[in-house]
C-alpha cells in the first residue's frame, strides 16, 4: 500500500488526514486544515490505521512460506493442499520439504514432514526416509516406518526387516504391514521367528504378524 502524497488522487479522505497527521501535526490542527471537526478527524485517523494493519497482514499472509502455512495446517487441510497444487508447484513443494528435512530441528514439524513424503509416495524421498530409520526421536521413527511403508519400495525392505525389532510398538506393526507387501522369505522367517515370542508383544502386533505372514506365504514367498 503506498500512502504517499504523490497518490494522494487515488487514496480516500481518512489517509489525507493520515498523511497530516504523519507530518506531526495534532489533531486540533488537522481539524482546522482539513476543516472537519476533531472527532472526525479522530475517526478517520482509526480507519486509516486499521486499513493499514488490514493490508500489513495480508501482504504478510501472502508472503508466508508455502512450507510455513503447510506446517500450520491440520491433517485433512494439508491433504486438500497438496491435492490443490498443480504440477510446477508440485515439484517446488517437493523441494521445499526435501530441503527442510534435512535441516529441521522441531521434532513436531519433522514428523509432519516426513508424513507428507509418504502421502507423496516419491521414492526420490527414500534416502532421507533410510536415514531417519535410524531417529533417536521414537515418533519420528514411527512416522519414518509409515511413510515407508505407503512408499513400498523394494529397496525399503532391509531397514523394514531391521524396524520389526524397533522399541516402538506401532512402528513393529507398521513395518510388519509393509513387509506383507514386498516381504521376502527372509522377512517371512523373521515374522515367523518373531510370533512364537508372545510373551512381551501387543495384541494388535501380533495381528499384523499374522496377516503378513498369511500374505506373504500365499504369496510363495
Amino acid at each position: 500500500m503506498n500512502i504517499t502524497w504523490d497518490n494522494i488522487d487515488e487514496l480516500p479522505d481518512y489517509f489525507i488526514t493520515y498523511l497530516l497527521y504523519k507530518e506531526s501535526k495534532t489533531v486540533s490542527q488537522i481539524s482546522k486544515i482539513r476543516n472537519i471537526s476533531v472527532s472526525e478527524v479522530k475517526e478517520q485517523l482509526i480507519e486509516a490505521k486499521l486499513q493499514i494493519r488490514e493490508a500489513l497482514k495480508s501482504q504478510s499472509e501472502s508472503s508466508k512460506d508455502m512450507l510455513e502455512t503447510f506446517l500450520e495446517l491440520n491433517k485433512n487441510q494439508r491433504l486438500d493442499f497438496m491435492n490443490s497444487l498443480d504440477e510446477e508447484k508440485m515439484l517446488y513443494f517437493k523441494k521445499k520439504i526435501y530441503k527442510r528435512i534435512i535441516t529441521e530441528k522441531n521434532n513436531e514439524d519433522l514428523v509432519i514432514l516426513i508424513w507428507a513424503t509418504g502421502e507423496l509416495k516419491d521414492e526420490r524421498f527414500l534416502r532421507l526416509l533410510h536415514a531417519f530409520t535410524e531417529y533417536r526421536n521414537s515418533d519420528v521413527r514411527r512416522i519414518t516406518y509409515s511413510a515407508l511403508r505407503k512408499i513400498g519400495s523394494d529397496s525399503s525392505r532391509e531397514y523394514l526387516q531391521r524396524g520389526l525389532y524397533d522399541t516402538n510398538p506401532q512402528t513393529r506393526q507398521y513395518c510388519a504391514k509393509a513387509l506383507a507387501k514386498i516381504g521376502n522369505k527372509n522377512s517371512l522367517k523373521m515374522l515367523r521367528q518373531l510370533k512364537k515370542n508372545k510373551s512381551f508383544e501387543k495384541e494388535y502386533v501380533l495381528r499384523a504378524y499374522d496377516e503378513a505372514i498369511d500374505a506373504l506365504e500365499k504369496s510363495g514367498n
